[in-house]
């Protein structure tokens, strides 16, 4: 019997390289960044493979914005640090540290952070029933 897993099971952030999407506007590639820790569907790339979900940090200085955008699979968010306020559809409030905010698939939502400090969250998406197409679904702005 093998004890050894075959992948990965754990991953340390620190040693995770920071993304910014070449399609995002470039206000937002200065200010907003993501590090993938779980997952390996489209480009969500992390350290411990995973087909169903995708999950990791992102980070937004102070007086950035992440602008109104959407995607088909659905999201969470847990705000660690910071304070930010955020946009689901037609709801707006604030969001401190935790906080846990659900995106449903396909709905707009937005973050601007008018705290002091660096906004800092948890992201996770999965594929629900399996359907892990989802996760490769793009990123569109509304």
């Amino acid at each position: 019997m093998n004890t050894q897993p075959e992948s990965p099971v754990h991953t340390a952030a620190e040693q995770a390289e920071w993304h910014v999407s070449p399609h995002y506007p470039e206000e937002l590639r200065r200010k907003c960044r993501w590090k993938s820790l779980v997952g390996n569907a489209g480009n969500w790339i992390g350290s411990i493979p995973q087909k169903d979900v995708v999950m990791g940090i992102l980070e937004l200085d102070q007086g950035g914005y992440y602008p109104a955008h959407a995607h088909p699979a659905p999201e969470i968010y847990f705000v660690t640090a910071g304070e930010a306020e955020w946009t689901v559809g037609e709801e707006t409030f604030t969001a401190r540290p935790g906080v846990a905010i659900y995106h449903a698939p396909h709905t707009p939502h937005r973050m601007v952070n008018k705290g002091s400090e660096t906004l800092r969250a948890i992201w996770f998406w999965w594929a629900p029933d399996g359907s892990a197409e989802v996760l490769s679904g793009e990123v569109y702005f509304t």
